[in-house]
């Protein structure tokens, strides 16, 4: 989990800019920690992305990325079967109530095996992004954003002849289909000549 979840501070009340409601970040990091705390004990990996890993002071939801610890169980009595636990744990937050599925403008939700949208009690957006771990480092630059930065990275990608895959596990040659994996961070932006910089530095 992202050592930038640890806040003493109360929450505070949303605000609106330009038709589009933020949190502070205090309010964010309180939520961040407490969907976390829950879901450390089921996850390989988890971190808070999006706008609070890059600091900014308000936020517009808590962006969630996580790899499931799986578990097998017995199925039958010839067979097993795999379960994740981080969605039985997100499956009893629903259930208890501390987050909902998040209605879109036409009343349908988005919650699938790797993307769900919610609403914390508070009101709050969390977007919980599941991946495996051969696409983890992709997947947080790309959840880390902010949106420019992943621009920047695909179109950089595409002059050197390759396919940015930011929720697979690496790069896409366009002339043969081969994939280079990423094994860091650091590695996503070296593959195609862009400077590393740090989350809260990221334009």
């Amino acid at each position: 989990m992202s050592n930038e979840t640890r806040t003493n501070a109360p929450s505070r009340a949303p605000t609106c800019s330009a038709g589009k409601v933020r949190w502070p970040r205090s309010a964010g990091l309180e939520v961040a920690k407490e969907l976390c705390d829950r879901l450390k004990p089921c996850c390989e990996k988890l971190i808070v992305a999006g706008s609070l890993r890059r600091r900014k002071s308000d936020i517009g939801d808590v962006e969630i990325l996580y790899v499931s610890r799986m578990e097998s169980r017995p199925f039958d009595m010839f067979s097993s079967v795999s379960v994740s636990l981080a969605e039985e744990e997100i499956a009893r937050m629903l259930e208890d109530g501390t987050v909902m599925k998040r209605p879109s403008k036409v009343g349908g939700t988005a919650w699938g095996d790797k993307n769900k949208l919610a609403l914390h009690r508070s009101g709050m957006p969390v977007d919980l992004f599941r991946t495996m771990p051969e696409s983890w480092w992709n997947y947080l630059v790309c959840r880390t954003g902010p949106a420019d930065s992943n621009t920047r990275i695909a179109h950089e990608a595409q002059h050197k002849g390759y396919r940015w895959n930011p929720y697979g596990a690496g790069y896409t040659c366009l002339a043969d289909g081969r994939i280079t994996p990423m094994d860091s961070e650091e590695s996503v932006f070296a593959f195609v000549g862009l400077p590393y910089l740090e989350p809260w530095n990221r334009k």
